[in-house]
């Protein structure tokens, strides 16, 4: 038995009367600064908290695909890591090949993924990956939680912005 509850067809914004469109996105726009605010006020980067949120929307609209996309990006945070590792290890034996090799195996890995219900979101994995590369930082477990936690704010932000759309978007008028 399924307890989500069943996503409402989404109107598009066009099809919005005025007043509730500009009250959907202050809405939002008031989710996305709260969430910076506390992403900031935990001392993490607010890029990826932004880049955990995307991770969050770009597959599905219910909460069981959110919270599958934002696994699939917590992973692309492994892989990534993996991935500066392995070319690491890579760099002294081949010299400047060692990074597309690298990405090669990375890049089968996350494609092979896509066969691996619910984690199957390449895009979102990806987006976890520029999180780890965009950090410019060695590979280490305070890292990868500090990006992680970003992260998770940023998909928590984005469920909420969504949910709380969604009730503005579906009030009588």
């Amino acid at each position: 038995m399924n307890s989500l509850p069943t996503p409402v067809p989404r109107v598009s914004a066009a099809q919005l009367p005025a007043t509730r469109f500009h009250l959907s996105t202050l809405v939002v726009a008031i989710v996305a600064s709260s969430t910076t605010f506390l992403t900031l006020g935990a001392a993490l980067p607010a890029w990826t908290m932004f880049l955990g949120w995307v991770a969050h929307d770009t597959a599905g609209s219910t909460l069981r695909e959110g919270v599958a996309n934002l696994v699939s990006f917590l992973l692309g945070l492994g892989l990534g890591a993996g991935t500066a590792i392995a070319i690491g290890l890579l760099t002294p034996v081949v010299g400047d090949a060692a990074t597309p090799l690298a990405v090669l195996g990375d890049v089968i890995v996350v494609l092979s993924l896509r066969n691996l219900r619910p984690i199957n979101n390449p895009i979102a994995n990806f987006l976890g990956h520029i999180s780890f590369f965009a950090s410019a930082q060695a590979p280490s477990a305070s890292l990868l939680g500090m990006l992680a936690a970003a992260g998770i704010i940023g998909a928590a932000g984005a469920a909420m912005a969504g949910w709380l759309q969604s009730r503005v978007e579906r009030r009588p008028v």
